[in-house]
């Protein structure tokens, strides 16, 4: 599976937003690749001394709040997102709306399959234009976000709507155990 990941890099341009990547193949492999010009990476890895990788505000390394991307980006800044899944699981209802709202590229995401058809059904909310990769175990989900638009009101509307089903699946999970 790593050999797809690092196609998808080979072929990225412009901006990269990482999250979660602590995987020393995947950095080099970004370190590598000349056409990514600006990467911003937030992992636990307090790394990030090369040139490439953009610490944020006057050089300071800044621990970023996944719930909270859009304080931090603008409306359609970052060409293409690469995270793990497992960083990003407990954050999902906050981070789809961000990851739409500053996203005009691709948005890769990548980890073991688990809660894959729950992933797919969110983010067809927002467009159609959705490609999974599955093998063995491991998936990827690119989603396409070039023609995506969100507003704070259709985030809030699933964000209330994620936030019910997850405490009824709660709820029940609780109820039958």
């Amino acid at each position: 599976m790593k050999d797809k990941i690092y196609e998808i890099i080979d072929k990225m341009e412009g901006s990269l937003l990482g999250i979660g990547i602590d995987d020393k193949g995947i950095l080099e492999k970004i370190e590598t690749n000349s056409k990514i010009n600006l990467c911003y990476i937030l992992s636990n890895d307090k790394k990030g001394n090369s040139k490439k990788f953009r610490l944020f505000k006057k050089g300071k390394n800044k621990k970023v709040n996944i719930k909270k991307l859009k304080n931090y980006f603008k409306i359609k800044s970052i060409d293409n997102i690469l995270c793990d899944y497992d960083v990003v699981k407990k954050h999902i209802r906050s981070f789809q709306g961000g990851s739409v709202y500053i996203n005009k590229g691709k948005l890769y995401i990548y980890g073991k399959t688990n809660d894959l058809k729950e992933l797919d059904k969110k983010y067809k909310r927002y467009t159609d234009d959705i490609k999974l990769i599955k093998k063995d175990n491991w998936f990827i989900l690119s989603v396409n976000n070039e023609k995506t638009k969100s507003t704070i009101i259709k985030d809030g509307k699933y964000m209330i709507c994620d936030f019910f089903t997850d405490t009824l699946d709660k709820l029940t999970d609780l109820l039958t155990n």
